[in-house]
Order: C-alpha cells, then structure tokens, then sequence
C-alpha cells in the first residue's frame, strides 16, 4: 500500500505493539528514548476509560522507577472526570490537544523540559498519534494494530 503511495509513509509508525504491555521500554531505555508520551482514549484502556487500570498504574510505577518521565497527550475535549483528576498532579497532561498538530507535542515538551529525541509517542491511531509524532520530529509506536 505505502509503496504504489508514497505520501502515505508518513502514517507509518516507527514500531507497532499490540498493547502498551508488549512494548519493549529496556530497548527504548538503551537507546537513550526517557519521555514517553501516551494517548488516552484506546491507548491507555478501552474506549474512553474514568480511571486507570490497576495494571496501567502498575507499568507506570515501574518505568517511572527506571527512569522514565511519562506525559499524556490526549485529544479528549474534557478535563473532568476522575482518570483526569488520576492524572494530574502525577504525570503532565495536555488535553484537547488537537493532535495531529505540532504545537500540543511541542507543548508537552516544553512542559517536561524534553526535546523530540528524547521522546517517543505511544498511541493507538495513525491520524493523530503517528502524523503527529511524525511532524513533531518524535518517534512513534502504534499499539493496538499489531
């Protein structure tokens, strides 16, 4: 498909998973990658999820623990709600982002004192979450189409 239309590499993903879990995080480490920015919605549970699975809280303990600075960039429109409130304080959120564009990634960025190669973007739709990474210069894992 990408090679009759080349245009369309750009919706490539750097690496594909197909769940956050099956994410190799020790290679992202090695290979110098310390922010880790996460959608949301389909990415971080199924649907639009109120809280954190007690798995999810568990893996961000451990790559917290090993390094990692974790951001999430959400396109969800509100900021209430009880996985919002999970959030902040603990990891930098930045909702109604309106990925694809450029100016939420380099927001996020900017708010974890980050530049794009130190980053990668984990999410689960090319349109948003890979395009975006893409145009930002940030690195990108597309999970859940594995």
């Amino acid at each position: 498909m990408c090679h009759r239309f080349p245009s369309l590499r750009i919706l490539r993903p750097d690496e594909m998973a197909a769940t956050i879990f099956d994410v190799d995080f020790d290679r992202l480490l090695s290979e110098r990658k310390t922010v880790l920015l996460f959608d949301l919605d389909g990415t971080l549970g199924r649907g639009r999820p109120d809280r954190l699975d007690p798995r999810v809280e568990s893996l961000f303990e451990r790559l917290t623990s090993v390094g990692f600075r974790i951001g999430i960039l959400s396109n969800r429109r509100t900021r209430r709600g009880s996985i919002v409130s999970n959030l902040n304080g603990r990891f930098p959120a930045v909702f109604r982002a309106g990925k694809p564009a450029r100016r939420a990634f380099r927001r996020i960025l900017s708010e974890m004192d980050a530049h794009p190669g130190d980053a990668v973007m984990i999410g689960d739709r090319r349109l948003t979450d890979v395009l975006g990474a893409r145009w930002a210069g940030i690195r990108s894992i597309l999970v859940g189409k594995a």
